[in-house]
């Protein structure tokens, strides 16, 4: 019976294309055809309205469609009445125009799953698309474009896009307090943008109080910002500079996530329990048991208000989600190959897995959640890596070859999904290698107790790594993972937690309370929003 009724509305289709039994002209933008208005009263009750109204389209039998093309009007009728799904790239932000006039939501489902998979943000196009997404409530979407517009702002501070926002744009975008890039650059496009826009000096003092004043560059600010036109011309934004230069403590550029105090998830293993929580305000928390036990040496990343977890050697394919939010745990799509011993990370708001011993593959998740895809190879067998997200590439470091200890470094770019292996190499080979990033610092500990203190820059893709320092600590062999909060790293083993100042260079003595669970620790993790993990 469905094949049938299938038939009947492809049958429908061709005949109203082929113009026979048709009652009512559709004149478009770019063209004229006709129509049978039972059919389009069924598809739509806007147009059943119409035309069962004294509007002028149900005595004229003529239906002007002035901002619909006609191939667009014609991919419509096709995807209603044969079921079929006719949107790509070409046609996706039209056919949603479309769409929202007639009142058709299946229509513009399946412009958003397109964009949900498709989506492509650059530095030029996010406001657009942030714009765009944010008038239809696509909120997922205008979130995700608004969250790239963020975390590039250092490039989109370069482009002319950043003067044609509306006060309220910049505002909220200069308050974000996940911004990654540091306080200068914000500040640099606060005063672009009223450059450019010439606000009233409430405004202007307005703008200037969302700005961290406090961890902008102090010579940046006696340089170029204290006698420049739009300080000298307002009282209070002088007063409040002047009150930031006067504090003894003066800083380099810094980010605001560098400052901000994150919850640490320790992969915490013992059967179902799989994480512990370490908070901001330096207290254990547990977590709720998993539904399964992955078995040891699984991964984790953190995105948003979710915990990841993929892999281990129970459940080499198994893949588990934590809500930090709602406290609940799901069961996630299996992996497609065997993952264990291996690294997860997060880069332009998606879920990367990476290599391991049982496979070479990175696999990405789906944004629906739904499916993991193999999106690329490493090459050779890599084990107790560390990965560090640079924009839209992730880099491996160190770990365990099957030659034994490795120094390479490889990038993988996840928009081309290419992976590459980079000139520069770590100072230490490393069986084993933990971490922490605060880009452009990432510092890292290997098996052998080795820190080491790297400096990763990105200058419009070109990725350069310097080797600041390398210091001898001590080993904690492959049950440790590492943080960093005030000027130290944390250090979380099975003993409790270890503190190794970073300016001195040598341990401190820990007033960090142990852990009151028992079990080995694999790795740490932490949310990030949308971007590095």
């Amino acid at each position: 019976m469905e094949k049938a009724q299938a038939q009947l509305l492809v049958n429908i289709q061709e005949e109203i294309t082929k113009g026979t039994f048709t009652d009512i002209q559709i004149i478009c933008k770019d063209g004229t055809t006709t129509g049978s208005r039972i059919v389009l009263a069924a598809m739509s009750s806007y147009f059943r309205a119409m035309f069962s109204s004294d509007m002028s389209e149900s005595q004229t039998g003529v239906l002007n469609l002035p901002t619909v093309s006609l191939s667009v009007f014609e991919d419509m009728i096709k995807m209603s009445l044969c079921g079929i799904n006719l949107v790509n790239e070409d046609n996706c932000m039209q056919v949603i125009d479309a769409a929202e006039m007639m009142q058709l939501d299946n229509i513009k489902q399946l412009c958003v799953l397109h964009l949900k998979e498709g989506l492509t943000l650059t530095d030029k196009n996010c406001l657009g698309w942030w714009r765009l997404l944010k008038m239809y409530n696509f909120h997922d979407l205008s979130n995700r474009a608004f969250f790239y517009m963020a975390e590039k702002f250092a490039d989109f501070v370069q482009t002319e896009n950043v003067v044609q926002l509306s006060k309220d744009e910049l505002l909220e975008i200069i308050s974000k307090e996940e911004m990654e890039c540091t306080e200068d650059i914000i500040l640099k496009g606060a005063m672009k943008w009223i450059e450019h826009n010439n606000p009233e000096p409430d405004d202007v003092k307005f703008i200037f109080e969302n700005v961290h004043l406090d961890i902008v560059d102090s010579q940046f600010l006696i340089d170029d910002v204290t006698f420049s036109d739009i300080v000298c011309k307002n009282k209070s934004v002088q007063i409040m500079i002047q009150k930031v230069l006067r504090s003894p403590c003066r800083v380099s550029a810094r980010s605001r996530v560098s400052t901000k105090i994150r919850d640490v998830f320790v992969l915490h293993h013992n059967n179902t329990s799989l994480l512990s929580c370490f908070t901001s305000h330096n207290k254990w928390e547990d977590v709720p048991p998993a539904p399964v036990d992955p078995g040891s040496w699984y991964s984790a990343a953190g995105l948003d208000d979710k915990i990841y977890i993929t892999g281990g050697r129970n459940k080499k394919k198994c893949a588990l989600i934590y809500d930090t939010i709602t406290k609940v745990w799901t069961v996630g799509p299996d992996l497609t190959h065997d993952h264990c011993y291996h690294c997860m990370a997060t880069a332009n708001s998606k879920v990367y897995l990476i290599g391991g011993g049982y496979s070479n593959t990175l696999e990405e998740l789906s944004e629906s959640e739904k499916h993991w895809q193999v999106v690329g190879d490493l090459g050779l067998r890599r084990y107790y890596t560390f990965p560090v997200t640079v924009g839209e590439n992730i880099l491996v470091m160190g770990g365990m070859t099957d030659s034994g200890g490795s120094d390479i470094i490889q990038c993988f770019n996840t928009r081309t999904h290419t992976v590459s292996q980079l000139n520069t190499k770590l100072p230490c080979s490393s069986e084993s290698l933990r971490g922490c990033v605060q880009l452009p610092d990432v510092y890292l500990l290997d098996y052998d107790g080795h820190v080491m203190h790297l400096q990763v820059t990105n200058t419009d893709g070109d990725i350069q790594i310097q080797v600041k320092s390398t210091t001898k600590y001590k080993s904690f062999e492959y049950y440790f993972g590492v943080t960093q909060r005030d000027g130290s790293l944390l250090c979380f083993t099975e003993d409790g937690i270890r503190t190794f100042n970073l300016a001195e260079g040598k341990e401190e003595q820990s007033t960090f309370h142990k852990s009151p669970r028992s079990g080995r620790m694999y790795n740490v993790c932490t949310k990030s929003s949308g971007k590095t993990s």
